[in-house]
């Protein structure tokens, strides 16, 4: 069941903001910050301000539609929640964000378990550098 017809389903209303911030998330497989959103929304003539795409965000957080991606001190990034577990590349330049998945992802949870006894129910890892194109 997609995301709109889920929130239907639980009686919520479906503005044209909310469809078209669902929208995006679902086609830009990326992590992007409210700025963003609000700004890619501006150019398909989607016209919200902030605060709206704000709201939005927290209602979809508190939906489980989204999640929060800690890439910056400044800003947070969100992207789909039930996407494929994957972490992320940052191109310090350009702000470039790429998926990565880690095949040695295991190995270093049960590294961080055994050294910490922590019981680690979720996790999130991000590379910071210079992409191809900015070196």
């Amino acid at each position: 069941m997609d995301h709109i017809t889920r929130l239907k389903n639980k009686g919520y209303r479906i503005t044209a903001a909310r469809s078209s911030i669902i929208s995006l998330f679902e086609k830009n497989l990326k992590p992007v910050s409210p700025t963003s959103i609000h700004n890619i929304l501006q150019k398909i003539g989607v016209f919200v301000n902030i605060t709206t795409v704000y709201r939005e965000i927290d209602f979809l957080l508190e939906n489980n539609i989204i999640e929060k991606v800690p890439l910056k001190d400044s800003e947070l990034y969100y992207e789909l929640k039930d996407r494929e577990h994957h972490h992320h590349l940052m191109c310090s330049d350009c702000g470039v964000i790429e998926d990565i998945v880690l095949e040695s992802e295991k190995t270093l949870l049960e590294e961080a378990h055994s050294l910490s006894n922590f019981e680690i129910n979720r996790h999130s890892i991000a590379f910071f550098g210079r992409c191809k194109k900015c070196q």
